[in-house]
């Protein structure tokens, strides 16, 4: 019995997407619940896992645009999935068999066609060396390329190396295998090349723009790819993000000497009763939570005419991912501990680089944070993710000299940075937000005791 693979839906707003890869290959057999394919769409990057068991035809190649439910694959029911070895018990350990000599039987001839696999693939290899343009000219001209001195990069043979080695030829120099096939003599051009003709008279010199000295090709010095629905969507939301919203940015520091110091002293202890590790983001999550609830107003949000005030933080957090930056959301952090924020995160970060998040856990936040730092970024502005009002951006941390009680000390000192949509927020309410988070940060037990 086939069954139709078909495209789930993901989401509401979701009408279409990108099958990006196949995890499992046409005729291979699977089982129920076997990741098939990765589908990436302008919102989510999720696989999709195998509703039964059997012999899987793939229908849509790679790279392929898909709707939602549409058949990509079938599977064969009727394929019997193999069962999973049996475990078996622990022996002697057998030698391998390349060193066990043969003492009897028949003599063991070479796998069938071995040797011309091994033939094809070390052609294969050997024409990747060469440009498309190099391997037409080769193949034409029957030349041995390790007779023609190579000028390009990294030793590499070029167009022109072999219109020089053209030139220099002689009399009886090769000649394009179709005209010989077809009985028909070299061309003018080809005439002029192997010296059978004298060539004109010179014309004279028109300056020429020089070429490229790379040795590259025009189809190897660019790679043109189609965008993917998630980059198109990134990129659509940034640009809406700077155009429809009066959007600005405060900065301050934050002394992060005691946060330190905390998670130095508990670092080891949290991780044996959590089982995760005590990370930096909990803190800013926790202070974000805080300073939201003394700063209600960064907690609104522009819809239309009118203003909605929110009363619940969930707080998204900004993932990078091979395919782009996604935020997924940690639900109502208020109410979680530092354990909890940090196995949240964890869990969805986990999530994301499995491709088995959904477009739920993407939605709904009220505000962001975005950590920087951990690429070695000093200073940045982040840019709002529509329609929150507000997103934080963290930092790398550098030790510098700063003044404490009139004297000049060293501290491991990080900028931070809010943008804020100031059609909403004003800016003595983003700075009186910032400083509360700075305060948060630069005395964490306040969390702790929610002071």
């Amino acid at each position: 019995m086939l069954v139709d693979v078909k495209v789930p839906t993901v989401g509401e707003s979701i009408t279409e997407g990108l099958l990006a890869e196949w995890v499992r290959q046409d005729g291979e057999v699977v089982k129920t619940d076997d990741p098939l394919f990765v589908l990436e769409t302008d919102k989510v990057t999720m696989t999709i896992n195998a509703e039964h068991g059997g012999r899987l035809k793939t229908l849509v190649p790679v790279g392929a645009s898909v709707k939602i439910g549409q058949a990509v694959g079938t599977i064969d029911t009727s394929v019997s999935v193999p069962a999973p070895p049996a475990p078996t018990p622990a022996g002697p350990p057998v030698p391998p068999a390349a060193t066990v000599p043969q003492t009897s039987g028949p003599p063991l001839n070479p796998i069938a066609g071995l040797p011309a696999a091994k033939a094809k693939l070390a052609a294969m290899a050997e024409d990747d060396e060469y440009s498309p343009a190099v391997r037409r000219m080769l193949q034409e001209y029957r030349l041995d390329p390790k007779a023609i001195p190579a000028t390009g990069r990294e030793g590499r043979l070029t167009k022109e190396d072999v219109v020089r080695y053209l030139e220099g030829s002689r009399r009886g120099a090769a000649v394009p295998q179709q005209n010989r096939a077809e009985g028909q003599g070299p061309s003018p051009v080809e005439q002029r090349i192997i010296g059978q003709v004298p060539s004109p008279a010179p014309a004279p010199p028109v300056p020429q723009p020089q070429a490229p000295r790379s040795g590259l090709d025009a189809a190897e010095r660019q790679t043109r790819m189609a965008m993917t629905p998630l980059r198109a969507r990134i990129a659509e939301r940034l640009v809406v993000a700077k155009n429809s919203t009066a959007m600005l940015t405060t900065f301050n520091e934050a002394d992060m000497t005691g946060v330190l110091a905390m998670r130095a002293k508990y670092r080891e202890a949290f991780k044996a009763k959590y089982g995760v590790d005590l990370g930096f983001m909990s803190f800013f999550l926790k202070a974000a939570v805080d300073a939201l609830m003394a700063m209600p107003q960064v907690n609104a949000q522009i819809q239309g005419s009118e203003i909605v005030q929110n009363h619940y933080y969930d707080i998204g957090v900004a993932v990078s991912s091979e395919r782009g930056l996604v935020v997924p959301v940690v639900r109502d952090a208020d109410r979680l501990s530092f354990a909890g924020v940090e196995l949240a995160i964890a869990d969805l970060a986990r999530k994301v680089r499995e491709k088995t998040i959904t477009l739920a856990e993407l939605s709904g936040g009220v505000f962001t944070v975005s950590n920087g730092g951990i690429y070695g970024n000093l200073l940045s502005t982040p840019i709002l993710n529509p329609p929150q009002s507000a997103i934080l951006g963290m930092h790398a941390i550098k030790k510098r000299p700063v003044v404490v009680d009139d004297q000049i000390v060293i501290r491991p000192m990080m900028y931070l940075a809010v943008s804020y949509d100031h059609r909403l927020v004003d800016g003595r309410e983003a700075v009186t937000f910032l400083r509360r988070i700075v305060a948060c940060i630069e005395n964490p037990e306040r969390m702790m005791l929610e002071i």
